[in-house]
């Protein structure tokens, strides 16, 4: 049997998503709607992203995943809810001062 390492034990724990506070976020996401129309692209979205936090979004085709991205981008407005990067809300700021890129 092999031991685990005394500094892997001393190794701090990462707080769960549900534990962190707004105070840990890089990106947040609340209650972020996008319509096209009739149609509900994004529905709802509640996300928080802390600094230096490695994040996937995945999801099927048609989901919302690069509506989303747009929103955050600034190449799409939301039709309602809210997006901070940093602590700033990015409703003002046009997609050329936003601290996000997209390919």
């Amino acid at each position: 049997m092999q031991s685990i390492p005394s500094s892997a034990a001393a190794r701090q724990i990462q707080p769960a998503a549900a534990a962190r506070t707004q105070n840990d976020a890089f990106v947040r996401i609340e209650n972020v709607v996008k319509k096209f129309g009739d149609s509900t692209a994004v529905d709802n979205v509640n996300l928080t992203i802390a600094k230096n936090e490695l994040f996937a979004l995945l999801g099927s085709s048609g989901c919302g995943k690069s509506t989303l991205l747009r929103m955050l981008a600034g190449l799409e407005t939301a039709t309602s809810g809210k997006i901070f990067v940093d602590g700033e809300d990015l409703a003002s700021l046009p997609p050329y001062r936003r601290p996000v890129n997209m390919m």
